[in-house]
């Protein structure tokens, strides 16, 4: 028996949750006397126009073979601690005065 009692009482609270859905809106937009609108996303999380496309330049073979500079790249963490390593080494630093100098050349 309490099994069909809340079986009886789902459908009443479905039922009137969709009674309401349906009353609590206008099923045309004519009857507001406006036009349908599309939705939009918040502007915060609107994604941001694009840039308008420019066509690729033709690059000429010998541009496109050119590297690109060595201080536009960025270092890693590893090729910042060889260059301290091997600048302590070229210095002669050993010890304390060592780890003083790869920490401060490491924060550059």
């Amino acid at each position: 028996m309490f099994t069909s009692v809340k079986c009886i009482a789902a459908g009443v609270v479905c039922a009137s949750l969709s009674l309401g859905a349906a009353l609590a809106e206008p099923k045309s937009p004519a009857s507001a006397g406006d036009a349908p609108t599309t939705w939009a996303p918040p502007a915060e999380i609107a994604p941001k126009a694009a840039p308008a496309e420019t066509p690729p330049k033709a690059e000429t073979p010998a541009a496109a073979a050119q590297p690109a500079p060595a201080a536009a790249a960025p270092k890693t963490h590893a090729e910042r601690e060889k260059d301290c390593r091997a600048q302590a080494d070229a210095k002669g630093l050993h010890g304390k005065e060592r780890k003083h100098f790869k920490s401060d050349c490491l924060k550059v």
